[in-house]
């Protein structure tokens, strides 16, 4: 059986992998992705959800200026990072303003922060240097209106406050289906993309690479390439490792881990950014009417273990949260839910959560020819992580098909992203949807309300069942799944009334 031969093969469906296949079809290539689990599963379903506007970059030199400063290289790589955010930022905004909403931040000037009005101005006089045309909406606010302000009410030491700041961010309403909408725009324009397909193999064959993938159900497929992009975020060595015992580790994986909690009614809709006592960001977020706090932040390899909350992490952040807010009580039993995720970041000596360089690498000149890794992807500047892999490859390989438009406004979902017969049969049909997880937490966003999708695992499943052909006892196994899963991964509170009875 003669392999089909490819331009490129992208390994990870995650959003790195997404903007990669993306940009890469458009730009002529003959791509392949492939997914060893569903599209967005791992680490992109568990980030910040925030467009993150780049103020996070400035954090050391709120901090301490001085020690910000003595570090030019830093002060460089912090600035760029800052730029790219910035300009990702107006362009995700302008193009899918249907996956985001707008929120406001508030940043106290205290003794926690260390910030001042004449540092924040500065920093967002830099940003602003960067704007695409949405505005950061600064406002600078004195003592009397921070000491007013329903975002730092029950705030320690609010009476002494010097001010604040507010900002606008924008919110990933969905991060999930931004991943599974950038890979099916790209499979509009020529992309072969197939989730469920684990790469067991890689080898060399003639000038290219061979490529072995195990597919659901057994099925093994080998795949002949002139290129590989290595887009698999924290198990990016793991996939090198298939074909080369020599390079070096490129991935330090950095575990966040995030609490929901309900916070007053007057703090909705409201964020907050502060300093922990380490020196390290954290934010009260909102997420509908809810809040989720954190990060607490360990290193982590990408194991099982990274994609759980622990109890000393989540007490962790109750504490922190008790600490900065002592006026609003609040205990571990108050925690709704948890998340947590690795971020994939690349390895640097001395840095044991790695770094924030964000970096494509080619290995041709370590005997990997035209082997491409990408490390410390961000879902904030996936865009440009596609543009940036595109360009390294095309200096390799030339494409063997025409360009054809890029397309980044959102793929909208029948009957309002809501559990129905159209949606789910569209998740199915047309977005290679084959679990219930899949259709529930990745298709529709209903896995991500306060009951995390259980109070529909009933009615979807009975939906999905009659299009994927299961059986009542695999009907019913996927619902168990399903519930087990989300129990497991995100730890409600009282599960056992959301779960829909048959």
């Amino acid at each position: 059986m003669t392999a089909e031969t490819y331009d490129v093969i992208v390994i990870g469906g995650g959003i790195i992998g997404a903007g990669a296949g993306q940009h890469l079809a458009a730009a002529g290539f003959r791509t392949l992705l492939l997914e060893r689990g569903d599209y967005g599963a791992a680490t992109s379903s568990r980030t910040s959800r925030l467009q993150h506007c780049g103020l996070t970059y400035f954090s050391a030199a709120n901090h301490s200026l001085w020690s910000f400063l003595s570090r030019p290289a830093y002060v460089l790589e912090c600035l760029e990072l800052a730029r790219r955010a910035m300009r990702e930022r107006g362009e995700f905004v302008k193009t899918s303003p249907e996956r985001i909403r707008k929120l406001e931040f508030v940043v106290p000037f205290n003794a926690r922060s260390a910030i001042s009005g004449p540092r924040a101005r500065l920093a967002f006089g830099i940003m602003s240097l960067f704007d695409r045309g949405v505005p950061l909406d600064l406002k600078v606010m004195s003592a009397a209106e921070a000491k007013r302000h329903p975002g730092l009410q029950g705030m320690a030491g609010l009476h002494n406050v010097r001010g604040a700041l507010s900002f606008t961010e924008y919110q990933y309403v969905w991060p999930e289906r931004i991943v599974v909408e950038t890979i099916m725009k790209a499979r509009d324009i020529g992309l072969e993309a197939h989730n469920y397909a684990e790469v067991v193999a890689i080898g060399r064959a003639n000038e290219g690479w061979s490529v072995e993938a195990l597919f659901a159900g057994g099925e093994s497929r080998i795949f002949r390439t002139k290129a590989i992009v290595n887009a698999a975020g924290a198990w990016v060595d793991e996939i090198t490792g298939l074909c080369s015992n020599s390079a070096p580790p490129m991935n330090s994986g950095a575990k966040g881990t995030n609490a929901v909690v309900r916070l007053p009614a007057s703090m909705r809709g409201i964020g907050m950014e502060t300093i922990t006592p380490e020196g390290a960001p954290f934010y009260l977020i909102p997420w509908g009417d809810l809040h989720y706090a954190g990060p607490w932040d360990t290193p982590s390899d990408a194991d099982l273990a990274g994609y759980r909350a622990t109890e000393a992490e989540v007490n962790g952040i109750v504490d922190i949260m008790s600490q900065i807010y002592p006026g609003i009580p609040l205990e571990r039993a108050d925690v709704l839910y948890t998340w947590a995720g690795v971020r994939p970041r690349t390895a640097r000596k001395g840095e044991a959560m790695g770094s924030m360089a964000v970096c494509e690498h080619d290995l041709s000149d370590r005997g990997l020819k035209n082997f491409f890794v990408f490390t410390g992807g961000l879902l904030m500047t996936h865009r440009d992580a596609g543009r940036r892999l595109t360009k390294a490859v095309a200096r390799r390989v030339k494409p063997s098909g025409p360009t054809r438009p890029l397309d980044y406004a959102a793929r909208l979902v029948p009957d309002g992203d809501r559990v129905a017969e159209s949606s789910v049969r569209w998740a199915i049909q047309k977005e290679q949807a084959r679990t219930l997880e899949d259709i529930l937490r990745r298709r529709l966003p209903v896995g991500w309300d306060e009951d995390l999708g259980l109070a529909h695992a009933e009615s979807a499943s009975r939906i999905a069942a009659d299009m994927l052909g299961w059986s009542e006892d695999e009907r019913q196994a996927q619902v168990a799944d399903f519930t087990e899963a989300t129990i497991s991964h995100f730890n409600p509170r009282d599960p056992g009334r959301w779960i829909s009875k048959p």
